[in-house]
């Protein structure tokens, strides 16, 4: 089994959650950090066993000892951050989502398609057993045909023009931030939709507040999926099928609860065991690839991400057709 130095470029909030998943992953060394102010660097460093602090990511993308690297910046950045490690010759995890359109999702997979180096969106979800455990149930047929999906994301967020959730020059916006997990979660249960219906409500900096979509896909399956900053939301993933249903409970994206009900029998609990916070699964499929020579994950390849970023680009869209007429 080999070992690989994980760098992380960024040393905010998501990669203090990253660096506690990747510390219970056997074939990780927690070697590198990465921040334009070295201070955090070396705090982040102390804080969970890194090697060693930079205070710049060119100057630590410059050390031949990184195998991989983690992007943990905001929204707006994943898309020159990845540009800039794979011109430094790194295997590449980037956080969600991976860029800000389809056109630039593209531009970054032909980039390391042309150099041969591993690239994969950080979508954690993917690789969580309660998530996998989810469809494999919904395969199974034990509860009948697929029917309907429900999957909602909200939290009221304090509105500040200039963070990251709202300002449009940093990606802000429901959908960018947390809509991806339910559009997520329909498209790998059903495949891409046949048609998308949208409504939503803009906050005040023009991005959406509150978004809503139906989608139905090519075996007749529905999906009803809403994503916002303005509430508290259950936060929860119902399927509904022809003999039954099953739900992913709060909080349907991470390491959950996961019930079964057939007919109008009470839902009853289905174990899963989940090792760590749940960050670790990506990093253990990054290395998986890395082992084998691969230069990018079947599981959640770069076709997936480019397909999931078009439905993203599609629902934004047609909220900011609705917010001109509005």
């Amino acid at each position: 089994m080999n070992k690989y130095r994980w760098a992380i470029l960024g040393a905010g909030h998501i990669a203090e959650k990253f660096a506690e998943g990747l510390a219970a992953c056997p074939q990780a060394i927690c070697y590198a950090v990465g921040s334009r102010q070295k201070a955090k660097a070396e705090n982040f460093c102390q804080q969970f066993g890194f090697e060693k602090a930079y205070g710049s990511y060119e100057e630590m993308l410059a050390d031949p000892n990184v195998d991989v690297v983690y992007i943990a910046t905001p929204n707006n950045l994943h898309y020159e951050h990845t540009q800039l490690c794979l011109n430094a010759s790194k295997a590449v995890l980037c956080e969600k989502p991976f860029a800000l359109n389809a056109d630039d999702v593209k531009k970054m997979s032909a980039l390391a398609r042309k150099k041969k180096l591993f690239l994969m969106e950080a979508l954690w979800s993917r690789f969580l057993p309660t998530i996998n455990r989810f469809k494999a149930e919904m395969e199974s047929g034990k509860l009948g045909k697929p029917q309907l999906l429900q999957a909602e994301f909200g939290f009221k967020a304090k509105y500040d023009e200039n963070s990251r959730l709202f300002s449009p020059s940093l990606g802000g916006g429901a959908v960018y931030d947390i809509g991806i997990y339910p559009l997520f979660l329909a498209l790998y249960l059903f495949g891409k939709p046949t048609s998308v219906e949208v409504t939503a409500v803009p906050a005040p900096t023009g991005t959406d507040m509150t978004t809503a979509i139906l989608m139905k896909h090519a075996g007749g399956e529905i999906s009803v999926l809403t994503a916002s900053f303005a509430m508290r939301m259950e936060c929860d993933a119902k399927l509904y099928l022809s003999d039954g249903c099953l739900r992913l409970c709060r909080m349907f994206h991470m390491p959950t609860k996961l019930t079964s009900a057939c007919g109008d029998d009470e839902p009853t609990e289905i174990k899963v065991e989940t090792l760590s916070n749940g960050y670790n699964y990506e990093a253990m499929e990054v290395m998986a690839c890395l082992d084998g020579k691969q230069t990018e994950s079947k599981l959640w390849s770069l076709d997936m991400s480019n397909d999931l970023m078009e439905l993203i680009d599609l629902v934004n869209e047609k909220a900011k057709q609705q917010f001109i007429k509005e």
